[in-house]
């Protein structure tokens, strides 16, 4: 956007309006699809689907297959088509796990290949991503697991004794009269 400086006496006005552009957020917000577009994005997130479950389940991601396609599919209203759907959301996670058997297998290669000393660095980078999406897509086999180990023992014996020394005996107790 141009910043406004004082005319000059003289200079044009209308000249220097034409030129004012609106700020991208002012721009009105983009129509919603009508119905048909709607039903034509819903067959075609049908027709493509199962392709995209291959392809992730051969280590691409989400991302990459959309941008891959010719069609210009939306990545969040595909998302959102997939988790609404349990069966969908179902082969989606096991596309992701497959994809961690994948990704296991490029680590491999990451690590065997011939780096010179500079690769050695983006090598480290490649393997700690993939192995973070392996621990993220398949808990079970690559997540971090936790141990708590616990010592010493607990005895509630010493919990009661405790409990029975403050224990009020009623007969110690006097009642006593409230005056007004």
């Amino acid at each position: 956007m141009e910043a406004l400086t004082p005319n000059p006496v003289g200079a044009d006005d209308a000249h220097q309006q034409a030129h004012l552009e609106l700020p991208s957020w002012l721009e009105p917000a983009p129509l919603k699809p009508s119905p048909e577009r709607r039903q034509l994005a819903l067959v075609q997130y049908e027709f493509i689907f199962m392709r995209v479950i291959d392809s992730i389940a051969h280590g691409k991601s989400l991302s990459q297959v959309l941008r891959d396609d010719q069609r210009d599919i939306d990545y969040n209203d595909f998302y959102r088509w997939i988790k609404k759907d349990s069966i969908r959301n179902q082969l989606f996670s096991e596309a992701q796990e497959m994809r961690t058997e994948f990704m296991a297998g490029e680590i491999i290669e990451i690590a065997d290949a011939d780096d010179s000393l500079e690769d050695v660095q983006r090598s480290r980078l490649k393997i700690d991503t993939r192995k973070w999406l392996m621990g993220a897509h398949n808990r079970k086999k690559y997540g971090e697991t936790k141990t708590v180990e616990l010592g010493g023992g607990i005895s509630i014996t010493g919990a009661l004794a405790a409990a029975q020394a403050r224990i009020i005996d009623l007969a110690d107790v006097t009642d006593v009269e409230v005056k007004d």
